[in-house]
């Protein structure tokens, strides 16, 4: 799923005319408007600058200053029920929480509260000029704090952080956020992360909501995973329908995204319907007659239909499957010669089926007949573990040559690819290969 963080520095700045009031408000004001100053010197030079440092220095001791003295104003009886004190300590907490050193107590939170304090004593507030800046503010940390909660899986927290800030942050295009068009974005995206903290928080009804919304956000255009956990949700959910719906909408606006495709699939191999996914790839082929990928894919659907799971009968024209499937594998690695995925795929089709064989064999028992089909069986078997080695060979050498830049599917077919390997070699006597393909596997452990 995405990790984002947004950094920012700004708080209000409140005109010190409009509140003179009493002393330690006063006090707490001008401190607040000295470490916007220099804020907005920071914003002006390099990181690495002497002035910078200083004027970052002399920020972190004004808002020192200026929380020490809302503190007390907030707590003095001449000050504390005037709306002035709370909006005034919720500019100064909100910006506490851009400088390091002081925001490890989350201080924007206690500045929200401020805000919602004083705009619940004098409703006028909420008209104020520097509203939009405070709210927006409030709305990023919130979704920072959300982004952070939700990386350390604390799902339901996240979930409640994200529904926080878009309270702040309030209905799309809202005119007061007009000069700040990036208010849109995080609003959607902390929707799309109540509908992904939802999900990951077993509320699908929830997350079904949600990530329906965010799937129709103009400004979450390019957010493929929002669909693929939405036709998860209705799968939990055991909507079939609405979760095919979901995938082929995807599909539609992600044509080239191996994701859903995958996704796709595996819900026609988990619905039962092969039948129906081998005649939508076969048009497909049609269509793109160079297209590997739906070769391979093609050669999923007939391997898995002609070897169905324990227990389930298999069809009787397994056999004219399995060679479908077979000549599925081929084309697409005659295609793509140097993809490793495509050579493993058709290297383990025939693994496969070797190790299914070998497992019969060892069930086998001592009777003449026994001993007449493990003869019979071993030939087959045998043949078939040749037949993988090309492509289990083929598929290491390429793996192994991008080992460090492989993504999580390609590292799994080369482990995989490797332990096929080494069990070949074994039974091939060819001990010195399986030797070197077990250190192999053991410095990829490592």
């Amino acid at each position: 799923m995405n990790k984002k963080t947004l950094m920012l520095l700004t708080g209000i700045v409140i005109s010190s005319g409009v509140f003179a009031q009493k002393a330690k408000l006063n006090e707490a004001i001008k401190e607040l408007e000295k470490s916007q100053d220099e804020t907005r010197t920071m914003s002006k030079l390099p990181e690495e600058s002497p002035l910078f440092l200083k004027a970052q220095a002399n920020q972190k001791e004004a808002l020192l200053k200026a929380k020490a003295a809302i503190d007390l104003a907030a707590a003095d009886a001449a000050t504390k029920d005037n709306a002035k004190t709370w909006f005034t300590k919720a500019g100064i907490y909100v910006g506490l929480q851009g400088v390091e050193g002081l925001n490890a107590d989350k201080p924007f939170k206690e500045g929200a509260a401020a805000y919602n304090k004083a705009v619940e004593m004098d409703k006028k507030l909420a008209s104020d000029e520097q509203v939009p800046n405070l709210l927006a503010n409030i709305g990023f940390n919130y979704f920072n704090d959300g982004i952070q909660t939700y990386n350390n899986s604390k799902y339901q927290d996240a979930y409640q952080s994200f529904k926080d800030g878009v309270a702040f942050l309030g209905s799309d295009k809202d005119k007061r956020f007009a000069s700040m068009p990036m208010v849109d974005t995080i609003r959607a995206q902390s929707k799309m992360f109540m509908g992904y903290t939802a999900y990951y928080a077993d509320n699908y009804t929830d997350a079904v909501a949600m990530l329906n919304e965010a799937k129709s956000s103009p400004y979450l255009a390019g957010e493929s995973n929002v669909y693929l956990l939405l036709a998860q949700a209705y799968e939990k959910q055991g909507n079939k329908e609405a979760q095919l719906a979901t995938l082929k909408e995807a599909k539609q606006k992600f044509p080239n995204d191996k994701n859903i495709a995958n996704a796709e699939l595996n819900y026609f191999i988990s619905s039962g319907k092969q039948e129906e996914m081998t005649a939508k790839l076969e048009e497909a082929i049609v269509k793109e007659p160079s297209n590997p990928e739906l070769y391979v894919n093609l050669g999923i659907i007939y391997a898995g239909i002609a070897n169905p799971p324990k227990g389930t009968a298999a069809p009787a024209n397994a056999a004219e499957l399995r060679t479908k499937a077979e000549a599925a594998y081929k084309k697409a690695a005659e295609l793509a010669p140097e993809n490793g995925s495509y050579n493993y795929q058709l290297g383990a089709f025939y693994f496969n089926q070797g190790a299914d064989i070998n497992g019969q064999m060892n069930n086998l028992g001592t009777s003449k007949a026994d001993l007449a089909k493990y003869n019979v069986l071993l030939k087959e078997r045998d043949e078939l573990f040749a037949k993988s080695l090309p492509g289990l060979e083929k598929s290491k050498d390429l793996f192994g040559a991008n080992e460090k830049k492989l993504n999580s599917e390609q590292r799994k077919f080369y482990w995989d690819g490797l332990n096929a390997l080494r069990q070949v070699y074994v039974i091939q006597d060819s001990l010195d290969k399986a030797k070197a393909i077990k250190e192999k596997m053991n410095s990829l452990d490592k």
